[in-house]
């Protein structure tokens, strides 16, 4: 036999789910207190909470769940409360199966839950009541609206889709009562409930009841209408092997109807479940943990731009943003409406914003930014009140309210600056410091110092004080901002009726017995001194580009007459600097693949600069340091140092590096000679080609061999094969030799010992 099942549901709260599912027995526990720490979302307040009619939990059908996997055929919610038709373990993660508990204590029939009966004689499902699980309780909104998130689970998935055997659940809400005496109520546009279905299949029109014939895997096994099998896409059905959860299928995660109700009166809410016929095959309902709620908005503000402790600076660069928060995804039409009070006037304060927020369609929060500005009228240190206070609330809430104060700055000015300057005819041009000083800024303070046509002027610019060279009568203009980009700007004028002169050279440093070409400007006619004496200069001395010679550091000086006749004098420094004789030191210039390493040395005397080739394609600018050339290369590199004194004049010395391989000779212990191997012969081995004398002797002193590797011979030729001069090979024993060679370097070396001779076999 199979059961029927119905869960009813007069309203419910949401509670947030974490793990596959792990399911808690509240057995024992207050009723309030598991649903307001499990289901409440805010915005409403609960009493007269019970289960099975009992304030305090004494059932094991009722239990809080939490669910930290949501992801692929898991339930859809992270937690809550879970009402089941046996053990509420029958509703957590483990092994498909049918599951066929019963509540203990037994709670059976229709006295349990009159509106649970009363919606199966609606349903033609005249059964007897088994298992019947009741959570009820009375709530006050806030606000206008309620709705809760659930899952629907039954053991009866698959195998009962469009039977008789009809697993079916409903949320009813009924209200609104008085909130003191309890009494039905008719309250002004607002809807009368009694006990009505809030489960719906969303979307539908007219609305369907959510239950296993109209929401399922989408295979029908029997004909009993309604059958609804195109809402799968709402349905999650196990495999057979599954242990995600003991239910075999259930719903994804819906959320109920939104119920529009009356702030701050009473409504009542049940949800029952209950198997029908019998207590098999087991049923659940998980509401959504704090998912219970009322519409509800939050206020907030965040001031930007610059602060005086707690208030805002009454000035174009501050403002501050006013935030409603809202606690679930806006819908088309969703706004906050607000007033706005206090001494501050629109326009004349602060630009206009209105006085409502529109939230995005699918966001949680709506902003609007308060931009502030500054009044012709406004009284430095003046204190201005805005306050933004919740709109059409209700008569049960609290409004909520935001305070912005903005203060007036204080008056921007200068109040230090240098003074105007009238210069003698004859004294520019002159490095002049200017400056200038304000108070009461606003952040950080920026300068700009300008000429006549806007351009920055001075060595700086950007700083309050600054150098700049006066060359001729000008009007320096000082513009000073703040963060709130209040600017106060004055001017400074420089004036002057004289002549002037710029004097210079065509080059400043150069070489011992080089020449120069100086030039003056605004000359009609000029004498040049020289200090020392310049002879090539006192040959043209009054030509406005004379030629000179400097022997060491000379200044030229010059004295004009302008066109007005006016006198000028200027005067300009050349350096003639001593010629160099580039020297180097190489350490050592003989290298080997092994010490491949030489020292560099700059041994000239005052020089400046230098420049080092190293002839293996590499330079270096230092003045002492390492160079190492290739490892595997003989070869010989031509160095080259290029020596220079300041005016960059050159001198240059060479050098060479000579990189050879590595020599060494190694003399045999012993050789076995007739054994037709490369020990056979008795022959020195070098690391390159040698010449070289050998001489053997036995152990009377008589020389019974000798060679010359003069001539080019093979090795094992120019080596001894252990045979006497008659053609026998020598006694087996110990023989002296005696070997001279030339070296790597072409010196001539020599060596002595002894080896052993071994004769083949």
């Amino acid at each position: 036999m199979m059961k029927k099942i119905l869960f009813l549901l007069l309203i419910a709260y949401p509670f947030l789910i974490r793990a596959q599912v792990v399911c808690t027995s509240q057995n024992g526990q207050s009723a309030q207190s598991v649903v307001e720490n499990y289901f409440l979302g805010g915005g409403v307040e609960v009493s007269n909470v019970r289960f099975n009619g009992q304030l305090n939990v004494n059932s094991n059908q009722f239990g809080t769940f939490t669910n930290a996997d949501t992801t692929g055929q898991n339930i859809k919610l992270n937690g809550g409360l879970v009402i089941v038709t046996g053990d509420v373990q029958d509703a957590a993660a483990g092994q498909y199966a049918v599951h066929s508990s019963s509540s203990n204590p037994a709670s059976n029939g229709p006295d349990v839950s009159t509106s649970l009966y009363y919606l199966l004689q609606q349903l033609g499902l005249n059964y007897s009541m088994y298992d019947v699980g009741v959570l009820s309780f009375d709530f006050i909104p806030l606000g206008d609206r309620v709705s809760f998130k659930y899952v629907f689970a039954s053991d009866e998935y698959p195998e009962y889709v469009c039977t008789q055997k009809n697993d079916a659940f409903g949320f009813f809400i009924s209200g609104p009562y008085d909130p003191i005496t309890g009494s039905p109520v008719s309250v002004g546009g607002a809807q009368t409930y009694n006990y009505e279905n809030i489960a719906i299949i969303p979307g539908t029109n007219p609305e369907l009841p959510v239950t296993i014939n109209t929401v399922n895997g989408g295979i029908a096994i029997g004909s009993t209408q309604p059958c609804i099998t195109t809402n799968s896409y709402l349905h999650i059905q196990q495999p057979t092997s599954s242990s995600i959860n003991k239910m075999k299928g259930y719903t994804k995660a819906l959320e109920t109807k939104r119920v529009d109700v009356a702030a701050c009166y009473k409504y009542s809410i049940s949800m029952a479940i209950c198997d029908l016929d019998d207590n098999l095959w087991n049923s659940a309902v998980f509401l959504g943990a704090n998912s219970f709620k009322v519409d509800e908005f939050q206020l907030s503000a965040q001031v930007g731009g610059v602060t005086h402790g707690d208030t805002v600076m009454k000035a174009s660069c501050s403002s501050t943003t006013v935030r409603s928060s809202l606690n679930r995804p806006a819908e088309a039409g969703d706004a906050y409406t607000f007033r706005v009070e206090g001494d501050m006037v629109e326009g004349v304060d602060y630009q206009s914003f209105g006085n409502t927020l529109t939230f995005p369609v699918g966001d949680t929060m709506a902003e609007v930014t308060i931009n502030f500005i500054s009044s012709p009228n406004d009284v430095p240190g003046q204190v201005k009140t805005m306050y933004i206070i919740t709109e059409a609330r209700t008569e049960c809430s609290v409004d909520d309210t935001i305070t912005i104060r903005a203060v007036v700055p204080q008056n921007f000015v200068i109040t230090n600056i240098s003074d105007n300057k009238v210069y003698c005819d004859d004294v520019l041009p002159q490095r002049e410091m200017v400056y200038v000083n304000v108070e009461n800024p606003i952040g950080n303070v920026t300068y700009s110092w300008q000429d006549p046509d806007g351009n920055p002027i001075g060595e700086n610019p950007n700083s309050d004080t600054n150098y700049i060279t006066i060359t001729q009568p000008i009007i320096v203009t000082i513009n000073v901002s703040d963060e709130c980009d209040r600017t106060v700007t004055r001017n400074i004028q420089f004036s002057k009726n004289t002549a002037t002169t710029v004097v210079s050279s065509d080059k400043d440093r150069i070489c011992e017995g080089d020449s120069i070409i100086l030039s003056c400007t605004n000359a009609t006619s000029c004498i040049w001194t020289s200090t020392p004496a310049d002879i090539r200069l006192a040959q043209n001395n009054t030509s406005i580009n004379p030629v000179a010679m400097p022997s060491s550091q000379t200044t030229y000086s010059v004295t004009i007459i302008d066109a007005n006749g006016c006198q000028a004098q200027g005067q300009v420094s050349v350096q003639a600097y001593p010629a160099v004789k580039a020297k180097m030191s190489l350490n050592p210039n003989k290298l080997t693949y092994i010490n491949n390493q030489t020292q560099f040395s700059d041994q000239t005397a005052n020089n400046f600069s230098r420049l080092w080739d190293f002839g293996d394609g590499t330079t270096s600018t230092l003045e002492n340091g390492y160079h190492s050339y290739p490892n595997n290369i003989e070869s010989e590199y031509d160095v080259v140092l290029v020596a220079y004194n300041e005016a960059l004049c050159p001198d240059t010395a060479r050098g060479k590096i000579i990189v050879k391989p590595d020599f060494g000779i190694y003399v045999p212990s012993a050789f076995t000679p007739g054994a037709a191997n490369a020990n056979s012969y008795f022959v020195p081995i070098s690391s390159t080609p040698v010449e070289y004398e050998l001489s053997i002797y036995n152990r009377w002193g008589e020389r019974i061999f000798y060679t010359n590797r003069r001539d080019g011979s093979k090795d094992e030729q120019a080596g001894w094969d252990g045979k006497l001069k008659d053609g026998s090979y020598a006694p087996d024993g110990n023989y002296v030799w005696y070997l001279i060679y030339t070296d790597g370097d072409g010196k001539l070396q020599s060596k002595n010992g002894s080896v052993v001779l071994v004769k083949g076999k």
